[in-house]
């Protein structure tokens, strides 16, 4: 296995650092609309509120800060004639929050997301 180096290490470097999330977070997810919208409703325990522009409404998950996100569906992403899956383009806007705020909220929401492996 060749590790990598110079440019390409630290592309790779910044991909797995703990550094603090932006203001603005862009996300390519495979969810459709009814999975997200389940899973923004476990991240905030309540339900779903949008804004008049259609954003989601995360203040309920974020301590009362005005947190939003949107989902953009997507075409699907084709594996073969037998398997699609779904792809939406999630944006976070948590300019309210501190840099440890966005730290934890973003962990947050990273793991109501997960998906299991094996």
């Amino acid at each position: 296995m060749c590790w990598p180096s110079g440019p390409l290490l630290r592309a790779a470097e910044a991909v797995f650092s703990n550094e603090t999330p932006g203001t603005r977070v862009e996300k390519i997810m495979s969810f459709t609309v009814a999975e997200f919208e389940n899973g923004l409703r476990r991240l905030t325990g309540a339900s779903l509120r949008k804004t008049p522009d259609g954003a989601y409404d995360l203040s309920e998950a974020a301590g009362g800060a005005d947190v939003y996100c949107t989902f953009d569906p997507k075409d699907d992403a084709v594996l073969s004639s037998l398997m699609r899956l779904p792809r939406a383009r999630v944006v976070l806007d948590m300019r309210p929050l501190a840099d440890a705020e966005r730290s934890e909220f973003l962990l947050r929401f990273e793991k109501v997301f997960q998906r299991g492996g094996g």
